[in-house]
């Protein structure tokens, strides 16, 4: 069920919420590989900026598209 413009219902929060989980594995384990390989830390937050980015983006998509 899609929300109307500017909303957001209880359906669209748990699909943003289970992308960004599904989403977060990967980006832990770019951070911490490249941890262990002596790359800095703000480097290596690189993956995690990403994956925090991407999942405002894809919360704000649904926040707009209403349909």
């Amino acid at each position: 069920m899609v929300s109307k413009k500017r909303t957001l219902n209880k359906e669209e929060l748990l699909k943003v919420s289970k992308n960004a989980l599904i989403f977060l594995a990967p980006a832990l384990i770019i951070f911490l590989t490249a941890i262990q390989n002596g790359v800095s830390l703000n480097q290596a937050l690189y993956s995690v900026y990403l994956w925090g980015l991407n999942t405002v983006i894809d919360l704000l998509r649904k926040f707009t598209s209403g349909k």
